[in-house]
């Protein structure tokens, strides 16, 4: 049976007092007053409650006694059930009027309250989900199997997550038809276990969100292998292919795995921060990188003659240390760009 709350009963007894110009009490199924404009009555016993919830129905008081004031009590059912009892205090005659409309509203006030709750519940259950299956360390129990189910994943299937991320915030249901779950107020991690379906996804993200960025891991016996790769091959892509949409973590695996490793190292920290406030060195590094380090294409691309670009180079030679035209300073560039991204 559905239990009113005292935060919940209180703000539906101030909601309404804002429009009702009488004291208005709301009673647990039992009788308790747990919402009140006399804050003093909260936690007592409401004589005229408990009358209308043993007569299931509108019990009116007359006159005040010791424990009860005047006025009118009406139960509140939900399903079926009663789930508490709103009162409305005053001379009856004048209360009366009042009554249908209270319970009508505090009715609707507590389906309002109870979908919303039921909302969040799924929510929390949801994100409880994604939280075990894309942690490396989970079991695959009959428990989570089922539950899996019920979400449209088969655990002991193989499995391709895509991981998506949007330039705004987004919903659960944002990708239909495939089992997917926000990770972010912007990303999504989106399970594929049928390959021809692979292609219809990346065509409706392209469709319908044009400016998303789409990393795609390679397929794996656990989602949390898929998770782990997608999320490293969308920092590869968000660090180094600035100008590119989608990636796939088989095109980029080796610098992936090791910028996995590399995060893990609190010195690796130091020389990425050293180009945080850089944002023109760093497009210009990547777009070197995009023109396989041609500097004639990547002038033209940027749109600035060769000497500025020489120029640019030697500037992210002085601030790193790493001069890109070495091969091998280049490729600690390219793990600064990626550890870059949070």
């Amino acid at each position: 049976m559905y239990e009113l709350t005292y935060n919940q009963a209180q703000n539906i007894v101030d909601k309404m007092m804002k429009d009702i110009p009488y004291n208005i009490n709301i009673m647990d199924r039992t009788g308790i007053i747990i919402g009140s404009g006399d804050k003093e009555r909260i936690g007592t016993l409401h004589q005229g409650a408990v009358a209308a919830i043993k007569q299931k129905k509108v019990v009116e008081i007359h006159k005040d006694e010791e424990f009860v004031k005047k006025g009118i009590n009406l139960p509140i059912e939900l399903r079926g059930s009663i789930v508490g009892i709103v009162g409305i205090s005053g001379q009856v005659k004048e209360t009366r009027p009042f009554g249908n409309l209270v319970k009508s509203a505090v009715n609707l006030l507590i389906e309002q309250s109870a979908a919303m709750e039921k909302e969040n519940l799924e929510k929390n259950l949801r994100q409880k989900f994604i939280n075990l299956i894309t942690d490396p360390d989970t079991l695959y129990s009959k428990e989570l199997t089922d539950q899996a189910q019920a979400y449209g994943i088969q655990l002991k299937k193989t499995s391709q997550i895509v991981y998506v991320e949007f330039p705004n915030e987004i919903d659960e249901d944002t990708i239909k038809n495939f089992p997917s779950f926000k990770t972010s107020s912007h990303s999504l991690c989106i399970v594929v276990q049928e390959e021809d379906k692979m292609d219809g996804l990346q065509e409706q993200i392209d469709t319908q969100y044009p400016d998303a960025l789409i990393s795609i891991s390679k397929w794996n016996d656990k989602i949390s292998e898929g998770f782990l790769q997608a999320k490293a091959a969308m920092r590869v892509l968000k660090g180094v292919f600035s100008d590119e949409k989608v990636i796939s973590y088989a095109r980029c695996e080796f610098i992936a795995d090791l910028s996995m490793l590399l995060r893990e190292d609190p010195k690796a920290e130091g020389p990425a921060y050293l180009l945080e406030s850089h944002d023109e060195l760093i497009k210009t590094l990547q777009v070197y990188l995009s023109c396989n380090l041609n500097a004639n294409e990547t002038a033209s691309r940027l749109i600035i003659h060769r000497n500025t670009l020489n120029y640019r180079l030697s500037r992210i030679h002085k601030i790193t240390g790493k001069d890109p035209k070495n091969i091998l300073e280049l490729v600690e560039l390219i793990f600064m760009l990626v550890n870059r991204v949070k």
